[in-house]
């Protein structure tokens, strides 16, 4: 599967949206949102740095140039839109919450899993293995949306993942860091946790509920990566009203 950038600028459009994937993650988790998106925005879904190759160059990143890639884009679409709304996943909330903060053209917020407090359930390193070995049954959803949601290429030799812990220990550090800066937002944003995921902790809400900004919705049947039809339905339903309504 490929892992690429999409970007379809208009030039007399005065609302873009970005599209910010999580970590390992891959543009391709916003393609179902594509479609749904008004003929007049443009769009921009990125691709993070070291993602969409190997697992050696997922380790020769940082968060450092996540935030500086994500801030540029940024500051690109706000010189030329009046409004730029993002949609994000995961590592990819906070980098969008970061943003909101900073840039005010930023005027919508539509996330998911915000991970401002981790959990991790023991399904999350089966599923993770899972995928690694490409041992997935045809009716094991949540593994397979894991796969469908994964953006590094695999490498036969696991010694090579040691270079990955600098990245989530990062990613720890960002969380802590978004944990304070929270408080500051004042974005309309809506934010969607899955009850069942296996990753991001519900303790997250209790720091998302201290912003009266910040709407927070609960997928109950829905997991980091996969989603149950009804939580799906209900989600693009959202998606659609937010990026065809005028919210203030």
């Amino acid at each position: 599967m490929e892992h690429k950038e999409y970007i379809n600028i208009h030039e007399d459009s005065t609302t873009a949206i970005l599209f910010i994937h999580g970590i390992v993650g891959t543009p391709n988790h916003f393609n179902d949102f594509i479609p749904l998106i008004p003929k007049t925005f443009s769009v921009y879904n990125m691709l993070l740095d070291g993602h969409g190759k190997g697992v050696k160059d997922f380790s020769k990143t940082s968060m450092e140039k996540w935030k500086i890639q994500v801030a540029s884009v940024v500051e690109k679409l706000s010189a030329t839109h009046e409004k730029i709304y993002i949609v994000a996943h995961s590592l990819g909330t906070l980098l969008a919450i970061e943003q909101a903060i900073k840039n005010k053209t930023v005027c919508k917020l539509f996330l998911l899993a915000v991970p401002l407090s981790l959990a991790i359930k023991p399904k999350m390193p089966i599923n993770s293995l899972k995928v690694y070995f490409d041992k997935i049954s045809s009716y094991d959803y949540e593994a397979l949306a894991a796969k469908k949601c994964y953006g590094i290429g695999k490498d036969k030799n696991p010694f090579n993942y040691i270079g990955w812990i600098p990245r989530f220990l990062e990613l720890f550090a960002k969380i802590r860091q978004t944990r304070k800066t929270i408080s500051t937002l004042h974005t309309p944003c809506w934010v969607y946790q899955s009850l069942k995921d296996e990753m991001v902790s519900k303790k997250s809400e209790k720091y998302l509920k201290q912003n009266s900004c910040i709407t927070t919705n609960t997928l109950k049947h829905s997991g980091h990566y996969y989603y149950d039809k009804a939580d799906w339905n209900y989600l693009i339903t959202e998606f659609t009203k937010m990026v065809n309504e005028e919210k203030n």
